[in-house]
Order: C-alpha cells, then sequence, then structure tokens
C-alpha cells in the first residue's frame, strides 16, 4: 500500500522519458547538462561572493569618515 503511493507519487514528478530514435541521445545531452550546471554552482557562488566583498571594500573606501574629537 506505502509503495503503492510512494510509486503514484514519483511518477507525478519524474520527467518522462523522450521517445523515438534520438531518445538515447537526448538522455546523454541532458545528463551531461545537468552535470555542467552542478560543477558551474560553485564556480558562480565564488564569484558573487567576491564580488560581493569587493563592493563591500569599495564602499568602505570611500566611506566618508566621520571627524574625530580631535580634529573638530
Amino acid at each position: 500500500m506505502i509503495d503503492t503511493t510512494r510509486h503514484t507519487a514519483e511518477s507525478l514528478f519524474r520527467r518522462a522519458a523522450p521517445e523515438g530514435s534520438n531518445a538515447a541521445k537526448l538522455q546523454d545531452i541532458r545528463a551531461r547538462q545537468i552535470l555542467r550546471m552542478r560543477e558551474r554552482r560553485p564556480v558562480e557562488r565564488q564569484q558573487r561572493l567576491e564580488n560581493r566583498t569587493r563592493s563591500a571594500n569599495l564602499l568602505t573606501l570611500f566611506a566618508r569618515k566621520e571627524p574625530t574629537h580631535g580634529a573638530v
């Protein structure tokens, strides 16, 4: 009973297998695409982090400094 429900639920979200003479090629291309995307995620995340820190450093570099008590 539980297996039947689980299999039914999984089949709702499973990608339909392509049909036709190029089905194997399409599956292979899709698998390579997924791998490339997974490999690219950490690189993109690192680039976003570097951009964020670079822009934060620029903001602190050009931020207006408060006058100190001795400078007044």
